[in-house]
């Protein structure tokens, strides 16, 4: 990007500094990002996604008011489309949701299935809930099941129309527990196919299962929904198990629910379980693209690496535009030395889902790369720039969770940047699932003590009580 002809844009990280170049506080900056378009942008890696501005889009918005606008308490709904949140990470409801009662409310539509999974809808838990307080008319209906169908299509534009459109239903509706569940979902698979920040999307999703759960106490999508927060935001893994159980005992034919629970189980290493989820999910949704790319991630992560690749590269080469598999693929490709190959995925990845840092990243690293095959130097600066780039937007997540730079050290062969951001992780705190990182961790540092106490230390709790 650029800013004025032939100057290069001057980029400006993170909320705090946003903050001061507008000269006011990072809560005004978060609120102007969400309210009145300041143009933010999101960028990928670890648990949460860090953001940028680029002055000369600051300097355009800034001329654009008369003045720099006040900061009122909003009387108009949010638009889902812009880029950043709510300030950083919502508070959890004060109700424990595991703690509510359990009243049978009535369901008294049959189970909807066939088709429907075989096109990858879950349709808000999969056992259609009888009518909520809050009926929806033929027309209202009519734009409920058009937002359900960009929500199961996972693209980044139909997952924005889609989140437009319910959170205007949820608004006008507000009774409506299907309308809730649907926002709630559609609000995580934003976070996953979209290009909008994680604090966004996971604080609305919170928010819309809340308010699902308070229509309807035994709904299993909040409870699915908010498994996937609790692991993957806020670092629970006992209590997202808890959270996929209960979703599945309520919902036991919602393959989201089965997927979803795989997936942490995966990526926190519990390879037989993780299967029987998979598995389970399988059967109810065959032959969906969304599901085989999170089972080919899954299938790397345990290490039947030549499965997963074999997997990965079909539903790439049948679903071209899913986002999933070409983030998965990059990663794999990374951890083979095929530096092309990463560059190549993650440009197809930002592309997809519309990340125009990621577009120029891929670019610069493509450029890189081939610098270095022209100077015959081997792959040490491109290395350096995945390294750099991968710890810089780490050490800014509000959430930091380092086992990505890890991973890239290890494949590097780096084991004094290695040792050093195991270090870091642990002085932080953290504790990590990243199973298929820390396994190639592991097998590029075999019989290294130190580095397998260090991964040892940072490791979670276990998920599956089986």
């Amino acid at each position: 990007m650029m800013g004025q002809v032939g100057e290069p844009a001057r980029r400006i990280e993170g909320w705090k500094s946003i903050a001061a170049y507008l000269g006011r506080d990072r809560s005004t900056a978060i609120r102007w990002s969400r309210e009145r378009g300041l143009p933010v942008h999101a960028l990928p890696g670890g648990r949460a996604r860090s953001v940028y501005a680029l002055a000369h889009e600051l300097d355009a918005w800034i001329s654009g008011q008369e003045a720099l606008p006040p900061d009122p308490v909003p009387d108009t709904l949010p638009d889902p489309q812009v880029p950043e949140p709510p300030p950083a990470r919502p508070p959890a409801t004060a109700i424990d949701p595991l703690a509510l009662p359990r009243p049978a409310p009535p369901r008294r539509w049959p189970i909807v299935l066939g088709a429907l999974a075989l096109l990858g809808v879950s349709v808000a838990g999969i056992e259609w809930i009888g009518p909520s307080p809050d009926r929806l008319d033929a027309p209202t209906h009519a734009r409920f099941v058009a937002a359900r169908d960009d929500v199961a299509m996972r693209s980044a534009a139909r997952l924005h129309a889609a989140t437009a459109t319910l959170t205007r239903l949820a608004h006008d509706h507000p009774g409506n527990v299907e309308v809730q569940e649907a926002l709630a979902e559609a609000w995580v698979l934003t976070r996953e196919f979209g290009s909008a920040s994680d604090t966004l999307c996971i604080g609305r999703a919170r928010a819309a299962a809340a308010a699902a759960r308070a229509i309807d106490p035994r709904s299993a999508v909040a409870d699915r929904v908010d498994g996937v927060i609790a692991y993957w935001w806020d670092g629970k893994p006992q209590r997202a198990g808890e959270l996929f159980r209960r979703a599945i005992a309520h919902a036991p034919n919602d393959p989201l629910a089965h997927l979803w629970y795989a997936n942490i189980l995966a990526d926190n290493g519990e390879d037989a379980a993780a299967q029987r989820a998979f598995d389970a999910a399988r059967t109810l949704a065959p032959g969906a693209p969304w599901l085989l790319a999170d089972y080919g991630w899954g299938l790397w992560s345990a290490g039947r690496t030549e499965q997963a690749q074999a997997l990965l590269t079909t539903v790439a080469t049948q679903y071209p535009t899913l986002a999933s598999v070409h983030d998965a693929l990059s990663v794999t490709a990374l951890a083979e030395g095929d530096l092309a190959g990463y560059a190549h995925h993650l440009a197809i990845r930002a592309r997809v889902r519309g990340e125009p840092e990621l577009i120029a990243y891929s670019a610069a690293l493509r450029r890189t790369i081939d610098s270095d095959q022209r100077a015959g130097i081997g792959r040490a600066t491109t290395y350096a720039v995945i390294l750099s780039r991968a710890v810089s937007i780490t050490q800014n997540d509000d959430l930091p969770d380092h086992s990505w730079p890890a991973f890239v050290a290890a494949v590097a062969g780096d084991r004094a940047a290695l040792l050093a951001i195991l270090d870091d992780a642990r002085a932080r705190g953290e504790r990590w699932g990243s199973a298929g990182f820390v396994r190639r961790i592991r097998a590029h540092f075999a019989g290294d003590a130190r580095i397998d106490a260090a991964l040892r230390a940072l490791a979670q709790p276990r998920i599956d009580t089986a």
